[in-house]
């Protein structure tokens, strides 16, 4: 499981951050993980007070956004989001039912996309 290292990693960016604007405590954190990452939100979420413990993300509260697994049919040129097009544990086309596909989004691993300081 690596998500510990995500967490570590995410609370270590979170830590220089705060450092740069002279902040001593943080209050939330919400990252984006893309769908495709294989980065799995629940095991970040189950690890995070574990991670914190004696940071400056201590009591944090974690937001995760995941960001859908966009996709384009390299046969057809349909885009769509490949997790709710699976057909018999395949990821397919809706409209061609081809198997060919470029990522477009949802491949990207984690990426704070803001910090907040306790009220």
């Amino acid at each position: 499981m690596h998500e510990m290292g995500v967490v570590l990693n995410i609370i270590s960016s979170a830590e220089r951050l705060a450092m740069q604007h002279g902040v001593s405590s943080l209050g939330y954190i919400i990252v984006d993980v893309g769908q495709l990452s294989g980065v799995v939100p629940a095991y970040l979420t189950n690890l995070w007070e574990i991670g914190t413990k004696d940071t400056i993300c201590e009591g944090a509260e974690l937001i995760i956004n995941e960001t859908p697994g966009r996709v384009k049919c390299q046969d057809c040129g349909e885009e769509y989001l490949l997790m709710e097009n699976v057909k018999d544990n395949l990821p397919c086309c809706p409209k061609c039912q081809k198997n060919h596909f470029q990522v477009l989004n949802g491949a990207q691993d984690v990426m704070i996309t803001e910090l907040g300081v306790p009220e």
